[in-house]
């Protein structure tokens, strides 16, 4: 993923600070785009909200920008990496940690089993700016009663178009994925514990009430699967009629796993998760690397590919997992 800003601005997202769409990927987003990432951005609920409060303090107050903490995304690299290059050694080195079994060579399954790894790594390193700006008591954990209020300070999120309904639905939400990441029961969550809060994708429990209040969001006629329209429709905020690209129609193709036209629980989970869009990028490296077509990559294939996969993706994920192990 790119650096994005969580104010929309227009139909494009303004920098430099990162947020979470995994939808506005290579040429400014379209208005549909925007809409739709904004949509899932509320669809996580207004505790995924908080996240963007670090950056995002109403249009009167216009904060300095370099005074704001920064929230970065599991998948999204800082600005800097746009023209950063990946050594041969960085490469080496991170197909290294990749090649579990150490046979000189990595996998499909080897590349995303690392991936996933990362992602809770690196949620936990940085959950320190959301926690900071949460804990009103400083007592070093997250309340309830804190993760409530700061719902309720929200109301510039357009809390005046929201129904008692739609507000209720994401309270009981939000109290479902605290009481799921509290793995300890004390009414608290601890800094080990937050992350859970404010990515799913690193909890299952979370990540499974997730997944069902978007899947209810979604599914207008409740049959449990998601059409086309209801996919997108259902992932913009306003959940009106949006017009549906030839990137849409590749994404909904690729994301439909048993080619059966719908997008079923489990895949909307995949999508959810962030797993889908991780695996169509590494599915990008491997086409690329891959060059000998055994399903697997050497670290000479991996280091010959890396000026192919100059603004791609796969070279934000490599660039990341560089950064963070130290490369």
């Amino acid at each position: 993923l790119k650096p994005r800003n969580a104010c929309l601005q227009g139909s494009k997202l303004a920098e430099p600070t990162r947020w979470r769409s995994t939808d506005l990927q290579g040429d400014p987003p379209s208005v549909a785009a925007a809409m739709r990432a904004m949509g899932r951005l509320l669809l996580l609920t207004f505790g995924a909200v908080a996240v963007l409060r670090v950056h995002c303090k109403g249009e009167e107050d216009e904060p300095d920008m370099e005074e704001m903490p920064e929230m970065p995304d599991i998948d999204e690299p800082d600005d800097d990496m746009e023209d950063m290059e990946l050594t041969s050694q960085q490469v080496k080195d991170m197909h290294g940690k990749m090649d579990t079994d150490k046979n000189g060579k990595v996998s499909m399954e080897e590349i995303m089993l690392f991936s996933s790894k990362m992602r809770k790594t690196i949620a936990s390193r940085d959950i320190s700016a959301v926690l900071d700006e949460m804990d009103t008591d400083k007592d070093g954990k997250l309340s309830l009663d804190e993760l409530m209020k700061d719902m309720e300070n929200m109301e510039d999120w357009d809390a005046k178009d929201e129904t008692k309904e739609s507000w209720e639905g994401k309270v009981d939400v939000e109290k479902a994925k605290f009481k799921e990441a509290d793995l300890d029961g004390d009414g608290f969550l601890s800094k080990e514990e937050v992350p859970a809060l404010f990515y799913p994708e690193t909890h299952e429990g979370v990540l499974e009430i997730t997944t069902k209040a978007s899947m209810k969001a979604r599914d207008a006629n409740g049959d449990g699967k998601l059409t086309k329209k209801e996919f997108f429709e259902g992932d913009t905020a306003a959940g009106g009629p949006v017009e549906i690209s030839k990137d849409d129609e590749a994404e909904f193709k690729n994301l439909d796993k048993n080619v059966d036209g719908f997008i079923d629980y489990e895949e909307l989970k995949a999508y959810e998760s962030g797993i889908f869009h991780t695996e169509q990028n590494m599915l990008h490296l491997f086409d690329v690397a891959d060059t000998n077509k055994d399903k697997h990559v050497s670290a000479d294939e991996l280091d010959a590919a890396k000026d192919q996969l100059q603004g791609t993706e796969a070279k934000y994920h490599l660039l990341e997992w560089a950064e963070h192990n130290e490369l």
